[in-house]
């Protein structure tokens, strides 16, 4: 009896400890909360109806100042002038759009368009405006 007794208050001790436990969890606080919007990249293609486009494939892409690319690329359409990409911010530091062609090797096949750049700080929903200006390509 007195064995099922201590068992029964031992339980009850771990009960009251495992509620104080979780209610004190669930009322802190995160010193560093994760970022709560995106940022949006807009890349405008403007094109002059003369251009011949590669039968290789060409690339948006978006980079950080290290040449990491802050969102997947999207594969370039004749026709869709209008590129989005989204990141988790804000952030601080360089943003280049650019269009790239395949590599081989790693070695870019042609240079393409001047990358546009931005520098600053990159607040969550907000939409920041790139363009690129794609010249006809002489294939050699």
């Amino acid at each position: 009896m007195k064995t099922l007794k201590l068992f029964t208050v031992i339980s009850l001790a771990l009960i009251v400890l495992g509620i104080n436990a979780v209610y004190a969890k669930s009322n802190s606080t995160q010193s560093n909360p994760p970022p709560t919007g995106y940022i949006k990249y807009q890349v405008n293609i403007h094109v002059n109806s003369n251009i011949n486009w590669p039968l290789t494939r060409i690339y948006v892409v978006m980079t950080d100042e290290n040449g990491r690319e802050v969102a997947p690329p999207e594969l370039f359409t004749p026709g869709t002038w209008v590129y989005v990409f989204n990141e988790a911010g804000p952030v601080t530091g360089i943003r280049e759009a650019r269009m790239v062609l395949p590599t081989e090797g790693g070695q870019i096949f042609h240079k393409y368009p001047s990358p546009d750049i931005k520098k600053g700080t990159f607040l969550d929903g907000n939409v920041y405006q790139f363009n690129l200006y794609p010249a006809p390509i002489k294939l050699d």
